[in-house]
């Protein structure tokens, strides 16, 4: 995975609560992931809806759809995967480049945001 080299940089800035609540809140996040990941190993682009109710789902294939529950942080979130990782924890980081999703413990990006979308146009 790649590792996150802008937080050092003065135009990197980390999500705080309210804007992740704005940013995730009721969306779809379609997310550029990284070839060479466990949960994507040929990367892709893959639909994060994050529900108004705290649900959570993620399709990474046609075969395999993660469900679950999210819930904020004061600068990230977290989410218990019901068919996955329990207490995966993620922080969004705000760059002039784009955003890009970011594990809470390891700092290796997860994906970058390739667009967002109100509601659940995928049906997850």
């Amino acid at each position: 995975m790649t590792t996150l080299l802008a937080t050092g940089t003065a135009h990197a800035s980390t999500m705080n609560e309210m804007q992740l609540d704005g940013l995730l809140t009721g969306n779809t996040l379609y997310l550029n992931i990284p070839a060479g990941g466990p949960a994507l190993p040929q990367g892709g682009t893959v639909p994060f809806k994050y529900g108004a109710d705290g649900s959570s789902s993620v399709r990474l294939s046609n075969e395999l759809t993660l469900v679950g529950t999210w819930k904020l942080g004061e600068n990230h979130y977290c989410v218990d995967w019901k068919n996955g990782p329990k207490n995966s924890c993620t922080k969004i980081i705000k760059t002039e480049d784009g955003i890009s999703l970011v594990d809470l413990n390891s700092d290796e990006i997860r994906g970058t945001v390739d667009r967002i979308v109100p509601g659940n146009p995928e049906r997850l």
